[in-house]
C-alpha cells in the first residue's frame, strides 16, 4: 500500500512540475524591448511581475494559452521575470522565474510596441481611425471630443483590469485607464512614441492614468481624460500639461 501511494504521489508531482513548465516566455519582440508571456490554466488566476533593481511591475496573465507582451522599459540591464498562480487567497507559487538581459539601442523603441494594456492590430478600427487622423492633435481632439468618463464602470472596475481599445472606441465610454490606452495605442501606430503612465495629478481625486507623448524631441504630459471633462462642460484647456502638476508612480 505505502508503494502504490508513494507512487501516486510521484505522479501527481510529475503533473505539478509539468504544469509549472508549461509557462513559455517568448523573445521574439526582445529587440524592442518587450517580453512574451503565456500559460494555459483554466480557471486559475495568473500573475507576472517584471523587476529590475528595486523597481517592480506587477501585471494579470491570461489563462488561455494566449501570449501577453509586457515592457521592459526600464532601460538595459538584467531583469526578472516571474509567472506565478494563485493558490489560495492572496497567495501564489511560482510556476517559471528567468533573468533576461536587455541591451537598449533605442530608449524609445518601446512605447511604440503593443503591449497587454496597450493592445492593438493594423485593423482594429481605432487604429484605422487613427491612420486617417495623422497626427497627434488630430487624435487628441478625437479623443476629448468623443469619449465621455465611464462613473458606472469606475464604481464597479475590479483589480487585474486592462483596457481594450476597440470596447472603448466601440462604445465612446471609459475610465482613464480606457482613455490613456486608446490615446497610447493610436499615437504608437502612427509612430509617434507615448507612454501610459499611472499616478496622481493635481485636479484629480484618487489614482489616475494619463499618457506622455515625445513631439519634438520632447516628453509631454497629455491628460484626454481631464480634458474632456473640461471640454464637455466648455472650459477652455491646454492639451500640454505642467509636469509639476503629475506625480508619476508607473510608466508603460
Amino acid at each position: 500500500m505505502r508503494k502504490k501511494i508513494t507512487i501516486l504521489f510521484i505522479f501527481l508531482l510529475y503533473l505539478y512540475t509539468g504544469c509549472s513548465y508549461a509557462v513559455t516566455f517568448h523573445d521574439d519582440k526582445l529587440t524592442s524591448n518587450v517580453i512574451g508571456v503565456s500559460h494555459s490554466a483554466p480557471g486559475k488566476k495568473l500573475k507576472v511581475i517584471i523587476q529590475k533593481g528595486s523597481q517592480k511591475y506587477t501585471y494579470a496573465l491570461r489563462n488561455d494559452g494566449k501570449t501577453d507582451y509586457y515592457p521592459l522599459q526600464l532601460g538595459s540591464g538584467s531583469y526578472s521575470v516571474t509567472a506565478l498562480e494563485n493558490v489560495s487567497g492572496s497567495q501564489y507559487s511560482v510556476l517559471k522565474s528567468e533573468n533576461i538581459d536587455v541591451s537598449v539601442s533605442d530608449k524609445n523603441a518601446v512605447f511604440l510596441q503593443s503591449i497587454q494594456i496597450i493592445d492593438y492590430k493594423s485593423t482594429d478600427p481605432a487604429i484605422k481611425k487613427a491612420k486617417s487622423l495623422g497626427n497627434n492633435d488630430k487624435i487628441y481632439d478625437y479623443i476629448v471630443k468623443n469619449v465621455r468618463y465611464d462613473y458606472n464602470k469606475a464604481a464597479t472596475v475590479k483589480a487585474g483590469y486592462y483596457p481594450t481599445i476597440n470596447d472603448t472606441f466601440a462604445t465612446n465610454k471609459g475610465i482613464c485607464y480606457d482613455y490613456a490606452s486608446m490615446d497610447a495605442a493610436m499615437l504608437r501606430s502612427i509612430g509617434i512614441p507615448a507612454k501610459l503612465v499611472k499616478g496622481y495629478a493635481k485636479g484629480v481625486d484618487g489614482y489616475h492614468a494619463w499618457n506622455e507623448v515625445l513631439l519634438g524631441g520632447t516628453w509631454y504630459v497629455i491628460d484626454t481624460t481631464y480634458d474632456s471633462a473640461k471640454w464637455g462642460g466648455k472650459a477652455k484647456v491646454s492639451m500640454k500639461k505642467k509636469t509639476s502638476d503629475y506625480q508619476k508612480v508607473y510608466e508603460y
